[in-house]
């Protein structure tokens, strides 16, 4: 078994390559790869993959993935379908073993191990595909999560702001809105629109499906994939002149202080730098693109991502 992370972490964050394919096979014109088995270092409890590719018209990808508890393999969960006018998600797929949730596999028990299969129709290519799980049961400690990078730095970002939108589900577009922000970014011309039209998962009415979201940009030119993160002290080696990361956070009220909402569940924000004991964002959800660009406080930011949302983030940046 490929093992690809340390005891100490807690996540996991594997980029995986041809050298993993532990089996190729052929039936009626699809190629069908499996992988070896990768054994995590620590018991996991949802997994994520994400990808880049190129789809010429009439290809396809088909991403599936399966995880081992307790010696016993699942059945392969569909976890989403690639080509070049089609992305879609599929049902649940619930099983003694866990469900697929939109774009996460969330599972009943954790697992040690897991397993991907790529079906490839015509002359469809992966460019980037990467896994990300949590340590089960997860462990966080504020004072080494919640320390900054030494010194300061933030990134230039043009400021959009959903709720300026003319456009229906703009309470709901974060996701697309930080997307298209962090593109301008690193020299890729689009609008918001764009953007939201790309990433958007008609099978489950959304807009922030990880997977289509870092999908899309791949296919702008940068690469992009799910990351997660268990310390603000990393985001030294994301947050640069090339790259920046796109943070899912949740809070309460009073629990981020100067947010742009009084509480989420779910929001996705640019962290484009740090300072001063705190971090640098372009939150999307302010009511206006003047105070789109924010500092939220260390503590409390790394409270809303890294604890609530277990450092759920997408990583864009210049190939």
């Amino acid at each position: 078994m490929v093992q690809h992370a340390s005891w100490q972490s807690p996540v996991l964050n594997a980029f995986h390559t041809p050298a993993d394919v532990e089996r190729e096979s052929f039936t009626d014109g699809i190629r069908t790869e499996l992988s070896a088995p990768i054994q995590t270092a620590f018991p996991f409890a949802s997994l994520v993959f994400s990808l880049n590719y190129a789809a010429p018209k009439d290809s396809f990808i088909l991403l599936e993935a399966q995880v081992l508890e307790e010696g016993k393999w699942s059945d392969f969960f569909k976890l989403g379908l690639f080509s070049q006018g089609i992305k879609k998600s599929f049902p649940s797929q619930d099983s003694a073993f866990g469900r697929v949730e939109t774009d996460e596999l969330a599972l009943a028990r954790p697992a040690q191990a897991y397993r991907y299969r790529i079906q490839f129709c015509g002359e469809a290519k992966l460019t980037l595909l990467a896994a990300s799980a949590v340590r089960s049961p997860f462990e966080y400690e504020e004072n080494k999560a919640a320390r900054l990078p030494a010194g300061h730095f933030q990134k230039e970002i043009a400021p959009i702001s959903q709720m300026e939108l003319n456009h229906p589900d703009r309470r709901r577009v974060c996701s697309p809105v930080s997307l298209c922000m962090a593109l301008n970014a690193l020299g890729v011309a689009c609008s918001a629109e764009e953007v939201m039209q790309g990433v958007y998962d008609a099978s489950a009415n959304i807009y922030g499906n990880w997977v289509f979201n870092t999908a899309y940009a791949g296919s702008c030119g940068v690469q992009a994939y799910v990351r997660r993160f268990g310390a603000l002290s990393e985001l030294k080696d994301f947050v640069t002149p090339d790259s920046l990361v796109l943070a899912s956070i949740a809070y309460e009220r009073g629990e981020l202080t100067g947010a742009a909402m009084e509480r989420t569940a779910g929001h996705l924000v640019v962290v484009c730098g740090w300072e001063n004991g705190a971090v640098c964002v372009a939150d999307p959800a302010a009511l206006k693109k003047q105070t789109v660009l924010r500092a939220y406080n260390a503590r409390e930011f790394a409270n809303a991502w890294l604890r609530h949302k277990r450092g759920a983030a997408y990583i864009v940046r210049k190939k």
